[in-house]
């Protein structure tokens, strides 16, 4: 009995207890916002190639949609090697044709002690390219 009062009054180990405690919070906390922010930075990145290639686009108005992904694709090495889906249209029913790129990318986002779960950015932009 006596052993249980002075085992219950000790303090020793007190704080390695408490971070016991808070520390799986804790790091998931602080990887989840790692990870948050690699995945906003890669959505970035996707917006700044796509707006590049839409550019490049409207320079080099003769361009295949394969041509424009492959241009694309290459915007986008020197930030990723993420796997982004886009697609690329000519909108001719006004008096000015209107390029219309769009670029969806999808991150996986793993934090300790959270069921994995993805989110989806999705990037559009227009241009407008010289009437024929």
């Amino acid at each position: 009995m006596r052993f249980l009062k002075r085992f219950a009054a000790s303090i020793e180990g007190a704080s390695a207890l408490e971070f016991a405690l808070i520390a799986p919070a804790f790091f998931a906390m602080l990887f989840g916002t790692i990870q948050m922010g690699i995945g906003y930075y890669y959505a970035g990145s996707v917006q700044f190639a796509l707006e590049r290639t839409a550019r490049i686009t409207m320079v080099d108005q003769d361009m295949s949609e394969g041509e424009v992904q492959a241009a694309f694709a290459n915007e986008l090495s020197t930030f990723t090697d993420q796997d982004v889906d886009i697609s690329y249209t000519v909108d001719d029913s006004g008096d000015v044709p209107i390029g219309e790129f769009s670029a969806t990318y999808t991150h996986e986002v793993i934090i300790p002690f959270v069921p994995a779960f993805t989110l989806s950015f999705d990037v559009e932009t227009r241009v407008p390219l010289t009437p024929e």
